[in-house]
């Protein structure tokens, strides 16, 4: 199983680029968690949720700009800046957080803003760097990256606020984000990068592929999983989020960890029509859900729901990666970024108010069915590709 994995990781500076885009993207987990402990004491959940909120959609607008920009003046030129803009609105934001809420909510805007597109710019370079094949190896990995982001990122901050206090934990993240972007500008491969201005042909190229139909795909996905966030902390702690609902999501995490790493260590092409198989297979297990016992139930079909995210998700960014084009490969998956976001966003305000309408187990059921759209959204931009073809080689 391993012997891919060893194979593109010898290839010269990829396990480098790899393990310092992990680094990079750890903001991303830690950044939440460490504004909601920061501003509770004072403001209280509702308005360190705004800000924490407010954080999060100004980073999707960043996705776009900065991975736009990426494609136009080259990694380091974008990167770096903002990388370090980030770890400087961090420690401000550390400093003011007891000066009021104002100035605070503000810096969480604007520490959003430099958010460095690190996660678009690793994924849209593997295609040119190792071709197809062998890039799919890497996407597996990130999809299961994407996983300890979200795991030791929280644990991270919990840890640093325990020991030191949640202004350590949020200076720490702005600290990390710039290490593991220093890391990644400055290796090998980007020194005879050249890339060309992005411009408006550039721009018309992208929109006439698939990348806006794989971001829609990838919004229902994560409206899916959000939504089985909430279900899963409602059906196992009731009205009281308890820990036992944190170890119940920690296994889900480990199922996609495993299912990430088969797919990587595997060897089959990635068409649509696998990628449409496996957004199938993690919906339904997400439906799967409704019929949960128990606690331990719960646990068991969600480890086994879980190993179909990662596949998923890596198929997803091997498509992207197949259909982007050259000139604006970031780009592209900073759309799918901002898909993901809203989709993450979009499910966790549908699951609040499904738990309170319908109960946790029918919300598992509604987010089988958000994440099972997506299927209905590549069959359909496939059946429409495959009849242009039909009707270009038609006599």
């Amino acid at each position: 199983m391993l012997a891919r994995y060893r194979e593109v990781l010898r290839e010269p500076h990829v396990a480098r680029l790899l393990f310092t885009a992990l680094v990079g993207r750890l903001p991303q987990g830690m950044s939440g968690l460490a504004i909601l402990l920061l501003l509770t004491p004072s403001v209280g959940y509702a308005k360190a949720g705004v800000a924490s909120g407010l954080s999060v959609a100004t980073a999707g607008v960043a996705n776009i700009v900065l991975a736009r920009a990426v494609d136009g003046f080259g990694v380091r030129t974008t990167l770096l800046p903002a990388a370090t803009a980030y770890a400087v609105f961090a420690i401000a934001l550390a400093d003011v957080s007891n000066r009021g809420y104002a100035p605070a909510l503000g810096l969480c805007g604007v520490l959003g803003l430099a958010s460095a597109p690190i996660s678009s710019v690793s994924r849209g370079m593997w295609p040119s760097l190792l071709g197809e094949e062998r890039a799919q190896v890497l996407y597996g990995l990130e999809a299961t990256a994407q996983e300890l982001v979200f795991i030791v990122g929280p644990a991270g901050v919990a840890l640093i606020a325990g020991l030191a206090g949640p202004r350590a934990a949020i200076v720490t993240s702005g600290v990390l984000g710039l290490l593991g972007v220093i890391g990644f500008v400055t290796a090998p491969t980007f020194r005879e990068t050249t890339r060309s201005r992005h411009d408006f042909e550039a721009r018309a190229s992208l929109l006439r592929t698939r990348v806006l139909t794989y971001s829609v795909v990838g919004v229902a996905l994560t409206i899916g999983f959000s939504m089985t966030e909430i279900a899963t902390v409602a059906f196992v702690g009731g009205r009281h989020a308890s820990a036992a609902s944190g170890a119940v999501l920690a296994i889900w995490s480990v199922g996609s960890l495993i299912g990430g790493l088969a797919f990587g260590a595997g060897a089959a092409q990635v068409t649509d029509r696998g990628l449409a198989l496996w957004v199938a297979i993690a919906g339904a297990g997400l439906w799967i859900a409704t019929a949960a016992p128990g606690k331990v139930g719960l646990a068991v079909i969600l480890f086994g729901s879980g190993a179909a995210i990662a596949p998923a998700l890596a198929r997803l960014y091997t498509r992207l990666g197949a259909v982007a084009p050259s000139a604006s490969a970031t780009e592209s998956f900073g759309w799918l970024a901002v898909g993901l976001q809203v989709g993450s966003s979009l499910g966790a305000a549908l699951g609040g108010l499904s738990v309170e309408g319908i109960g946790a187990r029918w919300t598992f059921a509604l987010s089988g069915t958000a994440a099972l759209s997506g299927v209905l959204v590549v069959r359909v931009a496939s059946y429409g590709v495959e009849r242009q073809v039909a009707d270009q080689d038609a006599p």
